[in-house]
């Protein structure tokens, strides 16, 4: 998830464990620092921008390694303040909750987290809501507001008292919205599924991702060989014709590669849901689960043409391109299915 959203449930938990003996407003903020710590390691070396790419959420975000960091980090809270010093469970709670909600909201999104690292190294994901969902950052942040600047009247109940009720709530409304996003995403695999058996298509594997900022409007993508197709569908659809729109994926160009070895990573992380194409003699590849066609947002320049042949080059990830009148379109398509996407 987007880094607001960390920080705002890392706040909601600060509030209900140790805002009763912090206060609401420090306790939310302790508990927001403690959440965004995994997302330190976007500023570990690498080699390439690729392999960052590649191995962010890795264990940083396994709810191994963080049980293991725990302690060390909640004797340093019980360190920071004399208030915490004889609630070492506690602080232990807060960290390794702030810690590992950070990771599981992560392994919904559709690139997923290393969750089990080092045990299984693969990324696991859900793919049930976008990256930034203000659905479910809503409850979170009116709950850090009320912990930030309600003031609470002589004659009412303590504000620290009503700011943990309004952090649990939140907590529950957002929990709740997530098990909606999986509910959600079944419905719209039931929908991708008849799309592709009207129109005949065979696929190898096929994915499900969430439009922006929304968990009605979903993108099917599925893989057959040397074809890849997006089926764009709504849960408010009801009965209407889905379009399956196909695309080349190239692959004969792949063995042009002098060196796979970028691209290689690519379909790992990607688990083959990637494609290869070729503009004015350079060559890109890319992760097709993020974006809309062409807007792809991970790109990267992997080799150049030279005369007739292909040299490697060190994989540089290529702009991303700001459509906003495809956002335009998620919100036209979300509630008409007419509005079909050319691509």
């Amino acid at each position: 998830m987007d880094p607001v959203t960390q920080v705002l449930l890392g706040a909601a938990i600060g509030t209900v464990t140790i805002g009763r003996k912090v206060g609401a407003r420090k306790g939310a903020l302790i508990g927001g620092v403690i959440a965004e710590l995994p997302d330190l390691d976007v500023y570990f070396p690498t080699e390439t921008r690729l392999d960052g790419f590649i191995e962010h959420r890795g264990p940083t975000h396994s709810i191994v390694m963080q049980a293991l960091a725990t302690p060390a980090f909640g004797e340093a809270l019980r360190f920071v303040d004399r208030r915490l010093r004889d609630e070492r469970w506690l602080c232990y709670g807060l960290v390794f909750a702030a810690f590992s909600t950070h990771a599981l909201i992560d392994g919904f999104t559709t690139y997923g987290t290393k969750l089990l690292w080092p045990i299984f190294t693969e990324p696991i994901s859900w793919s049930s809501i976008f990256i930034i969902d203000p659905l479910y950052t809503l409850p979170l942040l009116l709950a850090f507001l009320v912990s930030m600047f309600a003031r609470a009247p002589n004659y009412m109940e303590p504000l620290g008292a009503r700011a943990r009720r309004a952090a649990s709530a939140a907590l529950i409304l957002s929990t709740a919205y997530l098990g909606w996003t999986m509910m959600a995403r079944e419905l719209a695999e039931t929908k991708v599924l008849a799309a592709l058996a009207a129109d005949e298509m065979r696929y190898e594997r096929l994915a499900l991702t969430p439009m922006p900022f929304n968990s009605l409007l979903w993108r099917g993508l599925a893989i057959d060989g040397e074809t890849y197709a997006n089926i764009y569908v709504s849960l408010l659809d009801g009965d209407a014709p889905v379009a399956v729109h196909r695309h080349p994926r190239n692959i004969a160009l792949e063995a042009q590669l002098p060196d796979r070895t970028s691209l290689d990573k690519i379909a790992w992380f990607s688990h083959g849901y990637y494609t290869v194409f070729e503009e004015d003699g350079v060559v890109f590849a890319r992760d097709l689960r993020m974006g809309v066609e062409p807007g792809y947002f991970f790109t990267f320049e992997i080799a150049r043409r030279n005369s007739e042949t292909l040299r490697a080059v060190a994989p540089v990830q290529r702009p991303g391109v700001r459509d906003w009148a495809a956002l335009g379109w998620v919100w036209r398509r979300i509630f008409d299915p007419t509005a079909v996407r050319a691509e």
